[in-house]
């Protein structure tokens, strides 16, 4: 059952490293995506997904969410993403988009990184 929660300035979300028990939406708010407790991102648009990698993978968490100010999220908890995919298939949609943009982020800054080695190797 989803349950929308308030989550106070400085209070986590998710911590990396713990087993994922459901995703969840931002409805209001933003929140500082960390890795290894370097900031990699900041959600702030209401609609956006996360914590969804979790339970498509069955992996712990990859990084750790926190609320950089007052917010609220929606948790949909583990094993029910099947169930709202099936009630909202818009829903798969927004997952395979937010997906989709990540992993071109991720190439895109692997690239930059990759380009940026090899200029430095050359001119060293």
């Amino acid at each position: 059952m989803q349950q929308e929660l308030e989550i106070s300035a400085g209070q986590s979300v998710i911590e990396q490293g713990e087993t994922g028990q459901g995703f969840y939406v931002l409805k209001s708010g933003s929140l500082e995506v960390l890795k290894d407790d370097v900031l990699l991102s900041v959600l702030m648009f209401p609609g956006t997904i996360f914590g969804e990698m979790g339970d498509i993978l069955g992996k712990p968490r990859t990084c750790t969410v926190r609320a950089k100010n007052d917010s609220k999220v929606l948790h949909v908890p583990d094993g029910d993403m099947e169930a709202l995919i099936r009630e909202s298939p818009e829903i798969a949609l927004k997952i395979i988009k937010t997906l989709a943009t990540r992993l071109d982020r991720t190439t895109q800054k692997l690239a930059s990184a990759t380009k940026e080695s090899t200029i430095w190797s050359i001119s060293s």
